[in-house]
Parts: C-alpha cells; sequence; structure tokens
C-alpha cells in the first residue's frame, strides 16, 4: 500500500478499480483546469498614497505596487489617473465616487495630515470595509493616526503598520495577501451570485 497525500494529510492508499481510475485521469485535468482560472480573475484595486511627483520615500513603494498587481493581471490604478478635472466637482468626492466601484482601496499615507484624510475615508461607511491602510509606527501619536485606530473594526477598515520608511515590506506582501483573498472570493461567490 503507498500513502496518498490529500492537501496536507497523508492517507493509506485503497486500490482504484481500473474504471474508477479512468475516471480520476480525467478528473485531474478539469480539476487543475477551475484552479487556474482563479488566478486569471482580476480584482480592483485604488491606491491612495504620496503623490506622483512626490519626494516621499513611500513614492517608489506604492508605484512598485502598482507594477506588482497589473502584472498579476489586476485593475491597478491610482486616484489621480481616474480624476477628471474637467468635472466641477472636488477631488474628495471624486475619489469617494472611485472608492465605491473598487474592490480594494490601499492607502499608503505619508504625513501625519494624509493620515487625517484616510481617517475622514475610513468613516463612510460605504468604503471603509473596503480600506487597507499602512500607517508609519512614527506617526502613531498624532490625532488621526489615534482616531483612524478607534474606527478598525472587524468590519470596518484594517490598520497595518510598518516600523519605518526603510522597512517597507509589509506593504506589498499584506497587499498581495489581501488581493489574493479578493480573488479566491470572487471565484467563491461566482457559483452562489452571478
Amino acid at each position: 500500500m503507498v500513502p496518498t497525500q490529500m492537501c496536507d494529510t497523508m492517507l493509506p492508499d485503497a486500490p482504484l478499480s481500473p474504471p474508477a481510475a479512468e475516471l480520476i485521469a480525467q478528473l485531474r485535468p478539469r480539476i487543475r483546469q477551475h484552479l487556474s482560472e482563479i488566478n486569471k480573475i482580476p480584482v480592483a484595486v485604488l491606491l491612495w498614497g504620496p503623490g506622483i511627483d512626490s519626494n516621499s520615500p513611500l513614492g517608489p513603494v506604492r508605484a512598485d505596487l502598482r507594477t506588482k498587481l497589473r502584472n498579476l493581471g489586476h485593475a491597478a490604478f491610482y486616484s489621480e489617473e481616474l480624476c477628471d478635472v474637467e468635472l466641477p466637482l472636488s477631488t474628495r468626492l471624486q475619489e469617494l465616487a472611485q472608492a465605491q466601484e473598487f474592490e480594494l482601496v490601499v492607502s499608503i499615507p505619508c504625513t501625519p495630515g494624509s493620515i487625517a484624510e484616510i481617517h475622514d475615508f475610513a468613516a463612510d461607511r460605504r468604503i471603509h470595509a473596503k480600506i487597507l491602510a499602512f500607517l508609519n509606527e512614527r506617526h502613531l501619536s498624532g490625532y488621526g493616526a489615534q482616531s483612524l485606530a478607534v474606527l478598525q473594526t472587524v468590519i470596518s477598515c484594517r490598520i497595518e503598520y510598518y516600523p519605518n520608511e526603510n522597512q517597507t515590506g509589509v506593504i506589498a506582501d499584506l497587499t498581495l495577501i489581501e488581493v489574493q483573498r479578493i480573488r479566491e472570493l470572487k471565484y467563491l461567490l461566482a457559483g452562489r451570485y452571478v
């Protein structure tokens, strides 16, 4: 008897009849095909953070994240790419409308003032559950960061911390994990609601 590995559990082997062996030989490629389809599902990710022309060390972090997400097949955009300067509407209202349509909003504020901006959005019930905010631990004592922490619940915005502007790997790592979760959830829910 040869043991068979099932996910992470080893099972003792039991022989298959020839018709059963033929059937599983047909099923395995179809299962792999279904699984490969999951990684083709795009997730819409809105990236908030330092401006494109900013000198902040977080500017390249935001740009690299956009590139990584797009290389994985996702619709990753800066708000700046989507704002329409010809509309007589504020940037804030345009960003709110964008956030309502995207599946994940990743916020990488680079100053205490920009933390206060994300705080305003995190209080909005239409989008707060979509927000994944990354805060520099150096800014935790400010009003914006403290208020944002209070707004964080199981069903609202999620806040993650990084130690300083030279140690930002957690931003890409956790964003990619969250995007993959959303991708898998879209696949799971498609069978129920689409």
